[in-house]
């Protein structure tokens, strides 16, 4: 009887830490930017990753709204995927080279030299 009793506050005990320790889906928005629909496209594939449970950008406020499990990706990584693609977030900017990379009509940052 006693150890019946001792399996049952173990038991109990595994099942509440699994609970409590779990991490569940977290979803945030986050400012990208972007100009047309193929870098609505682009955006939206670059986080097309195990991890990302829903990625949806929004081409008028220029924002990307996404569910995902922080056991298998970080927000940083999602920025720095964006940014891979050649796409500057709220939190990061894509290198020249990254950003040069995407089709002309995807230009978004405002000319320097103006």
């Amino acid at each position: 009887m006693n150890n019946s009793i001792k399996s049952i506050i173990i038991l109990l005990f595994a099942s509440s830490s699994s609970l409590l320790f779990g991490q569940k889906a977290i979803e945030t928005s986050f400012s990208v930017s972007g100009v047309c629909q193929m870098c609505e496209k682009r955006i939206e594939g670059a986080v097309d990753v195990k991890g990302v449970k829903t990625a949806d950008y929004d081409l008028n406020s220029q924002t990307l709204t996404l569910v995902y499990n922080p056991k298998h990706i970080s927000e940083d990584k999602i920025h720095l995927l964006l940014n891979e693609v050649g796409h500057d977030t709220e939190k990061s900017k894509a290198t020249d080279e990254q950003y040069n990379s995407v089709h002309q009509c995807c230009k978004y940052r405002e000319d320097e030299d103006r």
